[in-house]
C-alpha cells in the first residue's frame, strides 16, 4: 500500500506545471518583465559593438572578442562576488548592479565615437558585464525562493530559459535595425535605458528577504564561501555531473554564434544575414525549451542527455559549408536540442541548499563563462585560419566527445533519487 501511495503520489507530482501557474506569481512577473528588458539591452549592445569592431578592423577574431568581453567578466563576477548572493539580500543584489551597468553603459554610449580607441570601449563594456554575473546569480537563486513549489519553479524556470533565448533574437533583430535606421551609439544608449527599467520594476514588485545565510555561521570571507560552494559541487555526484555538462556543453552551444557573422560574410552574404544565422540557433532553442516544459518533471531530467546529443548533430552538416539559407536550418535544429538547459539549470538549483545557492550558481556560471570565451576566441581563431564552416564542425566533433564522456561517468541512480527528491518529495 505504502508503495502504491509512493507511486501515486510520483505520477501526480511528474505532471508538469504552466508558464500560467507561474506568472500567477507577482514577485515572478517583476523578475519576467525585468529579466526582458535588460536582455533585449544587452543583446543590441553586444552586436552593436561587435559590428563596430567589425566596421573599423576588418577581422573575424577582434569582432569575436568584442563577445569574449562581455562573458570574460562573469568567470570573476560569478565565482567570487556570487557568494554575495548567499550573504546580502538578493534584492539588494539586482538593483546595485542594474545601477552599476546603467551608469558604465551611458558612459560607453556617450564615447562612441570615431576618436574613441577599441580597446578603452572594450574595457567600459567589460567593466558592465562584470557586474552581469552577481546580477545573474542573484536572480537565478530568489526565483526559487519565489516559486516554492518544485513544479512551478520548473515551469518558471523553463519560461524564463524560452525568454533568455527568444530575447537573444529580439535582441539580435533590433540590434540590426537600429544599426542601419540610427547608429551603434544609439543601441548602447537603449541599453542604459533597459537597466533603469529593469532597476524600477525589481524595486517596486520583488519583496524584500534577508540573506540566505543564518546568523549562526561564522564570518568567513568570500574566497572560504567559494571553497565550500566548490566542495558542495563536487562531493554531490548529481550536481557535480550536470555541471560538468553544462560547462562542456558550452562548446557546441557557443561556436555557431561565435562566427555566425563572418559565416555570413564568407557566403557572401550582408550583416543583415549574419543576424539571421545568429537568430536561428536561440528561436530553435526558445522552441525546443518549450517543448521540453511540456514534460514531466522526471521525463526533463531523463531528456537531459539525449538531447545533448541532438544538439551537435545537426551542426556536423555544417562541413559541407552550405549555403546560409541550408546552414540556417541547421541551426535552427540544433537549438531546438537544447532545451535539455532547463532541467539541468532547475535541477541544480533545487538540489542545491538554499543557503549555498548563490554559490553554486556562482560556480556553474564562472565555469560556463569560461568555456564560453575559450570557445568563441578558438573559434575565431580557427575561422580566420580556415573557414568559420570548418570551425563549426570541430565545435560538433568536439561536443559529442563531451557528452559520450558525461554519458559514460553519468551517476543515473544519484541523479534518479536527486530528481524524484526535489520534485515529488519521495
Amino acid at each position: 500500500m505504502t508503495a502504491l501511495m509512493t507511486g501515486e503520489r510520483v505520477e501526480q507530482a511528474d505532471r508538469p506545471a504552466s508558464y500560467r501557474d507561474a506568472l500567477r506569481n507577482r514577485e515572478f512577473r517583476g523578475l519576467v518583465i525585468a529579466q526582458v528588458t535588460s536582455e533585449w539591452g544587452d543583446h543590441i549592445a553586444r552586436v552593436a559593438l561587435a559590428s563596430l569592431v567589425l566596421r573599423r578592423t576588418n577581422s573575424a577574431f577582434l569582432s569575436v572578442l568584442a563577445f569574449v568581453v562581455s562573458f570574460a567578466p562573469a568567470v570573476f563576477g560569478s565565482a567570487l562576488l556570487g557568494p554575495l548572493a548567499d550573504r546580502l539580500p538578493r534584492k539588494v543584489i539586482l538593483l546595485g548592479c542594474d545601477l552599476a551597468r546603467g551608469l558604465v553603459v551611458a558612459l560607453l554610449a556617450l564615447l562612441a565615437v570615431p576618436s574613441t580607441p577599441i580597446w578603452l570601449l572594450l574595457g567600459l563594456l567589460l567593466v558592465a558585464e562584470t557586474f552581469l554575473a552577481p546580477f545573474e546569480v542573484a536572480q537565478r537563486a530568489v526565483v526559487p525562493d519565489v516559486l516554492t513549489d518544485p513544479r512551478h519553479y520548473l515551469a518558471g524556470n523553463g519560461l524564463m530559459r524560452v525568454l533568455f533565448q527568444l530575447d537573444q533574437v529580439i535582441g539580435i533583430c533590433l540590434a540590426g535595425l537600429i544599426i542601419n535606421v540610427l547608429s551603434e551609439r544609439w543601441a548602447l544608449a537603449l541599453n542604459a535605458g533597459t537597466f533603469a527599467i529593469s532597476f524600477v520594476v525589481i524595486a517596486v514588485s520583488l519583496r524584500w528577504r534577508p540573506g540566505a545565510r543564518d546568523g549562526s555561521e561564522t564570518r568567513t570571507s568570500l574566497i572560504s564561501d567559494v571553497r565550500a560552494g566548490w566542495r558542495l559541487v563536487f562531493d554531490e555526484p548529481a550536481l557535480r555531473a550536470m555541471i560538468i555538462l553544462g560547462w562542456g556543453a558550452s562548446v557546441f552551444l557557443i561556436a555557431p554564434e561565435a562566427v555566425a557573422l563572418a559565416y555570413a560574410r564568407a557566403d557572401g552574404a550582408s550583416t543583415a544575414v549574419g543576424a539571421l544565422l545568429l537568430a536561428s540557433i536561440p528561436t530553435g532553442a526558445a522552441i525546443g525549451a518549450y517543448l521540453v516544459g511540456r514534460l514531466g518533471p522526471l521525463r526533463q531530467v531523463r531528456a537531459i542527455l539525449p538531447l545533448a546529443v541532438f544538439t551537435c548533430l545537426p551542426l556536423l552538416g555544417t562541413s559541407l559549408a552550405p549555403p546560409w539559407q541550408v546552414t540556417l536550418v541547421l541551426w535552427f535544429l540544433s537549438g531546438l536540442g537544447q532545451g535539455f538547459m532547463v532541467p539541468l539549470i532547475a535541477t541544480v538549483n533545487l538540489v542545491s541548499p538554499a543557503k549555498f545557492r548563490g554559490r553554486v550558481n556562482g560556480l556553474a556560471a564562472a565555469g560556463f563563462s569560461l568555456t564560453t570565451a575559450a570557445t568563441f576566441l578558438l573559434a575565431g581563431l580557427v575561422a580566420d585560419l580556415t573557414s568559420p564552416a570548418v570551425a563549426v564542425t570541430v565545435a560538433a566533433v568536439v561536443g559529442l566527445a563531451v557528452v559520450g564522456l558525461a554519458h559514460r561517468s553519468w551517476p543515473r541512480g544519484a541523479i534518479r533519487r536527486a530528481a524524484t527528491r526535489v520534485y515529488t518529495g519521495g
